[in-house]
């Protein structure tokens, strides 16, 4: 029995040595100096064999990956208990070695959503209680994490939150600003900033933000005519105001001589949004011939997603979110789940192989 569980943890330890020698690999392999690191979604995953394929497949080398200010309690740290045996800095460590660039995005502000400590939760951003442990908790993070990371973003979507909560707004800047501070104070060569969507008014957050900032995130998916704007055919006409090319061009514009992140890039294939997956196809061989134009500004590419999300698993956690209400909008739903390169079941889509070759073809300078 011994013997049987020795071999089973040599071959394991086998196994991890040819991921990790793979990876490595893929890193040495992204092509010219110069190209913007590449990523899909939050791939991959340590043990996962399908993900570190697709990574593999791919040879992406940029992980975007979001975390929560885990603070249970004044000081309790979420890696307290991990001692050595810490999946994240595991994880962060593995991938810089093979050549990722990684983004990390703190989800205090997610969307329409924030997610505090619960006892802090209460308290407005600038509270000097809530900017003093928020300082102390970035700068723990960077002490344990910092030698793997590149870029540090605070908030997610963040101008989808405050264009409905406006009074909070003046005191979220503050909180970036001595979130920043502290980034610089623990880790100089981080990069820090904040992520903002392509609607609700980017420009008029950004001014704000800037000054404490040192990239940009931008989030950017298709528009679909269920959410009252164009169809996603507009982002490819480049006679059209929803030309991916002019609404990316405005963020670079924006960020002034910052790098832009543009993070989890969609496009959807579900009919009921007036997609296809030939139309994701396209999109994404035209995201790539705009980016050739553009990389001297992109700091990092994300796109959303490899696999759709489940139907039924989504449905029901919205409705669990936001009540019943939400499912008389089938065709957001629709859009959801059905941006991923790959079916719900793993099926590849057009995408797929239009990524991967997209991808190869941008780095190789074509």
């Amino acid at each position: 029995m011994r013997c049987a569980i020795a071999k089973g943890a040599a071959l394991a330890a086998a196994m991890l040595l040819v991921t990790v020698g793979a990876l490595i690999a893929a890193g040495a392999d992204a092509g010219r100096r110069g190209a913007v690191p590449v990523g899909v979604g939050d791939l991959p995953h340590q043990a996962n064999v399908d993900e570190t394929a697709v990574a593999e497949e791919f040879g992406l080398n940029f992980l975007h990956t979001k975390v929560r200010w885990a603070e249970p309690t004044q000081g309790d740290y979420a890696w307290t208990d991990f001692g050595d045996a810490d999946p994240l800095a595991d994880r962060l460590k593995r991938l810089k070695a093979a050549g990722y660039t990684v983004a990390v995005t703190f989800t205090c502000v997610d969307d329409d959503r924030t997610h505090m400590p619960r006892y802090l939760q209460d308290l407005p951003f600038n509270d000097a209680v809530v900017l003093d442990r928020w300082a102390a908790y970035l700068e723990a993070f960077l002490e344990r994490y910092g030698k793997h990371v590149d870029f540090v973003t605070v908030g997610y979507k963040i101008n989808a939150y405050f264009h409905k909560h406006p009074k909070e707004w003046t005191g979220f800047v503050r909180f970036v600003g001595r979130g920043a501070q502290a980034v610089r104070k623990a880790a100089p060569t981080v990069s820090v900033g904040v992520a903002l969507g392509d609607d609700d008014n980017p420009a008029r957050y950004w001014k704000d933000v800037a000054p404490a900032c040192g990239h940009l995130g931008f989030v950017y998916t298709a528009p679909a005519s269920i959410l009252d704007t164009d169809p996603p055919a507009q982002v490819l006409d480049p006679r059209s105001a929803s030309f991916l090319g002019r609404t990316l061009e405005s963020a670079l514009r924006m960020a002034g001589r910052r790098k832009v992140l543009l993070l989890d890039v969609a496009c959807p294939t579900h009919p009921a949004v007036d997609a296809s997956p030939a139309l994701q196809a396209r999109f994404i061989r035209t995201l790539f011939g705009w980016l050739r134009r553009a990389e001297s500004r992109v700091g990092g590419l994300t796109w959303t997603g490899d696999k759709d999300w489940p139907y039924e698993a989504t449905r029901n956690a919205l409705a669990k979110m936001f009540g019943d209400q939400i499912l008389q909008y089938r065709g957001v739903i629709r859009y959801l789940t059905s941006v991923g390169l790959r079916t719900e079941t793993g099926q590849e889509k057009p995408g797929y192989a239009a990524f991967r070759e997209a991808l190869q073809a941008y780095r190789k300078g074509r």
